[in-house]
């Protein structure tokens, strides 16, 4: 018997929130083999699992994470504080990565991916320091692109780096390829990271583009970048002179001095870009993300941390400029050393509370379906669809009976944690 002629699991809950369609209340979930069969009303059904009052909604998806990173020392930032200096916090990482065995990475992403699918995803882009993330997302039943960390303006520390990604590229890819399943979906993905256009030689970039392999990268992250690559002064290349990292300005050589440059150059166009955070594009730039800017089949989207941009106290995000122009804006976490959780639940949460007159249905589709079409996984997930994969989160509800014309706000304005988490229509998550 095929899978797609076994048997039939149903899930009920009170509301149903498909992304791609309006939600519906009092509704059902088939399943069969992994993959959504059917979904609609729940009158005259026989439900095998009801959970009762809650939603479920498409697994969600954390576009930018770092799992190898901890909580800094002594780490007493919370929402509500004063902002940090991002220089200064990014000083206290460097220091204690250095202070870090690289054998304790893994330990570190095994702890943090175990919390993921807590949480309800289904899907993340990780970026890892020569695969040292790997071993734990095999661990879960959790579908990932990895992407390995290339970093260094120095031509030494490039080439090094640049080295020992492709060294791990190399050891695991093959086997990827061998394991893909044949349905079009993917477990694992690879691929390439040039960390910034502030820490990163010029020729990374277009050898990374040269690859054909999915890129992410950090832009327009902090005022401060912008300094750097305009006139090559200010805080952040002091602190690459202390540490050692700044090449000197004869040898500093940006492909641009507008962060865009760096995914936008002549000879740069044409590859997948997934741009982390994004908070100082300029208005006027915007449209070079917009469809109509970019190649046949080339996707480019912004990966926003809406609490880890709040946490520095940047400027309000350009997310909506770049929705408006028919750009795909999706949302990370970044990584424990910035942000309070992993969740993408919360991310949504903080967005929407900041945000009050955004849709809900929008919020949603930012935390699903856009970021499973940044990571070209939208085939096959990031709504709930017939044929699409059973790659569902679980959220409890308030007990209210009352509902606005929005049905999503008893998602997002709750505290309430993801009770389940289904992958491939197996579950992976239950709340004891």
């Amino acid at each position: 018997m095929s899978p797609r002629e076994g048997p039939v699991l149903t899930l009920a809950a009170r509301w149903l929130f498909p992304v791609e369609g309006d939600p519906l209340e009092s509704a059902c979930i088939d399943i069969r083999g992994g993959r959504i069969v059917a979904i609609g009303p729940r009158e005259g059904r026989l439900i095998d699992i009801d959970y009762g009052n809650a939603g479920i909604i498409p697994g969600l998806v954390n576009a930018h994470c770092h799992l190898e990173l901890e909580p800094l020392e002594d780490d007493g930032w919370k929402l509500g504080d004063e902002p940090q200096n991002e220089v200064e916090w990014l000083k206290q990482v460097v220091k204690q990565r250095w202070l870090t065995d690289p054998e304790s990475y893994a330990e570190t992403a095994i702890k943090n991916a175990s919390q993921l699918v807590k949480f309800g995803t289904t899907l993340v882009a990780d970026i890892t320091t020569a695969g040292a993330s790997g071993p734990a997302l095999v661990e879960t039943p959790i579908r990932s692109v990895i992407y390995a960390e290339i970093i260094g303006l120095k031509r030494l520390r490039a080439m090094t780096t640049n080295e020992a990604a492709w060294a791990w590229v190399n050891a695991v890819e093959p086997a990827l390829k061998r394991d893909r399943p044949t349905d079009g979906s993917f477990r694992q993905q690879i691929g390439l990271s040039p960390h910034a256009p502030y820490s990163t030689a010029g020729w990374i970039y277009h050898q990374a583009v040269g690859s054909g392999m999915p890129l992410t990268t950090h832009l327009a992250e902090m005022p401060e970048e912008l300094e750097v690559l305009e006139f090559g002064t200010g805080p952040l290349k002091e602190f690459l002179e202390e540490i050692g990292a700044w090449p000197g300005l004869e040898e500093w050589k940006p492909i641009g001095h507008k962060p865009l440059d760096y995914v936008r150059h002549k000879d740069l166009r044409g590859a997948d870009w997934l741009i982390a955070h994004a908070n100082y594009l300029d208005e006027k730039d915007l449209w070079q993300l917009s469809p109509a800017a970019l190649k046949p089949n080339q996707r480019v989207a912004v990966a926003y941390c809406p609490r880890t941009a709040h946490r520095f106290g940047h400027r309000n995000h350009p997310f909506r400029g770049l929705l408006e122009r028919g750009a795909i804006v999706c949302l990370g976490t970044d990584s424990r050393a910035s942000s309070p959780s992993l969740s993408i639940l919360d991310e949504m949460r903080f967005l929407k509370a900041q945000n009050p007159d955004l849709a809900g249905s929008l919020i949603l589709a930012m935390g699903t379906l856009f970021g499973a079409w940044a990571l070209r996984a939208d085939e096959f997930c990031g709504s709930l669809k017939p044929e699409k994969k059973a790659d569902l989160a679980v959220v409890a509800l308030p007990n209210q009976e009352e509902v606005n014309s929005d049905p999503h706000s008893l998602i997002f304005d709750s505290d309430l944690p993801v009770v389940a988490t289904w992958q491939d229509g197996e579950l992976a998550f239950a709340m004891n």
